[in-house]
């Protein structure tokens, strides 16, 4: 049901499934505690176009995310400290405060 997507969730796709799991379970209640935990990180990955945000949080966790291609441009090291600082608030794993 959730195969074959990339976005911006990428790196929390693992909580974007519990989420949409709990929701269409019926608990609406524990998928909006989901949804509000998962708030600094819609706010962390978009904070400037959200393809260089993601590519800087992949590349982080070490996966293969590589550079940005003309017209975008590789997150600054000020960019990435926000970021990883958004997303440990996230609760995405690979990301400490």
């Amino acid at each position: 049901m959730y195969a074959g997507g990339i976005h911006a969730g990428t790196p929390v796709a693992q909580r974007l499934g519990e989420l949409a799991t709990t929701f269409w379970s019926g608990d609406v209640t524990k998928a909006i505690e989901i949804n509000e935990a998962l708030q600094p990180v819609s706010t962390g990955l978009f904070r400037t176009q959200g393809a260089i945000l993601t590519k800087a949080a992949l590349n982080e966790l070490g996966l293969p995310a590589g550079p940005m291609r003309l017209p975008l441009v590789d997150a600054t090291a000020e960019q990435i400290a926000v970021l990883r600082s958004d997303l440990a608030l996230g609760a995405v794993a690979g990301f400490t405060a």
